[in-house]
């Protein structure tokens, strides 16, 4: 009798484990393409394995079921980067963005009128993603990658958008542990929330070397009909660039930007003076939202 409990105790095991199987499987090789898509270009096996906790056979495993589905390649050296699969995937939900369709010719416009980067930035659960760049065509540059999650406390277009989160969201993300990316990284929770009260009392965020050394930048929001942010035009560059006599202009023309995105959501024209009702409409919006 014992002996048939114990059995079928370890055969109800085995379906359990079987049943969770595939979805840890599944849990892992996410994981995994998100270390690769935020860390180094090209990685090996062990370095994944460090990085995860998990033997070298498991990564390897999930490394060439990934390679056979298109998620990453190998190179020559047999480290591995990302397939082309996730540029599929990344074309599909761009594809269907209506606010990346509505927003290029204003990120061409801006980039051309400044020879600076300009990306442009949504809220996610992580933090602020990139949705669409363009590459200052000066040599010395700032790039952005279109995928990239932006942290929230750190950098200009992460800063902006935890401004205008709601008070209870935003407080649960200052309540975590805060990275720090470079020396000018502020991961004090009550700088951050003094830095935020002023970035909704201008309307903008500006910040210096916090998130990539020496890289400066400027993040306006971009507003819906409801004069709700729904987006962020940042503009980025050397800091060395960005001097005092410059920011004014700067300032001016990547709210320019917005606003003409803004405008065009609404399915209109933009018109002069728009930059002034922009920053009055953000004003208006929940005072006190961190």
């Amino acid at each position: 009798m014992a002996r048939t409990l114990f059995r079928r105790a370890k055969q109800a095991g085995r379906r359990r484990r079987v049943a969770v199987s595939p979805l840890r499987a599944v849990d892992r090789a996410l994981r995994l393409l998100d270390l690769m898509a935020n860390g180094s270009p090209r990685v090996g096996v062990s370095e994944l394995a460090r990085a995860t906790g998990w033997s070298k056979a498991v990564v390897f495993r999930m490394l060439r079921t990934l390679e056979l589905h298109g998620y990453v390649a190998r190179d020559e050296t047999r480290r591995y980067l990302l397939g082309t699969k996730p540029l599929e995937l990344a074309g599909a939900v761009l594809r269907r963005s209506e606010l990346h369709h509505v927003a290029r010719p204003a990120l061409l416009a801006l980039a051309e009128r400044t020879g600076e980067s300009v990306v442009l930035t949504a809220p996610t659960p992580r933090g602020a993603i990139c949705l669409d760049t363009v590459d200052s065509p000066q040599q010395l540059r700032a790039s952005f990658r279109i995928g990239r999650v932006i942290p929230w406390h750190a950098g200009a277009a992460g800063k902006l958008h935890l401004a205008y989160l709601p008070a209870q969201q935003a407080d649960g993300i200052l309540a975590q542990p805060l990275r720090r990316f470079t020396e000018r990284t502020i991961t004090d929770p009550g700088r951050i929330r003094d830095d935020l009260a002023r970035i909704r009392e201008q309307g903008y965020a500006f910040t210096v070397g916090e998130l990539d050394p020496g890289v400066a930048a400027i993040s306006v929001p971009v507003l819906d009909w409801r004069g709700e942010m729904v987006a962020a035009v940042s503009l980025g560059g050397p800091a060395s660039r960005f001097t005092e006599d410059r920011l004014p202009a700067l300032l001016r023309e990547v709210q320019r930007a917005a606003e003409a995105i803004s405008v065009r959501l609404l399915g209109g024209s933009s018109t002069s003076g728009g930059a002034g009702r922009q920053r009055q409409g953000i004003s208006q919006r929940k005072e006190g939202g961190v």
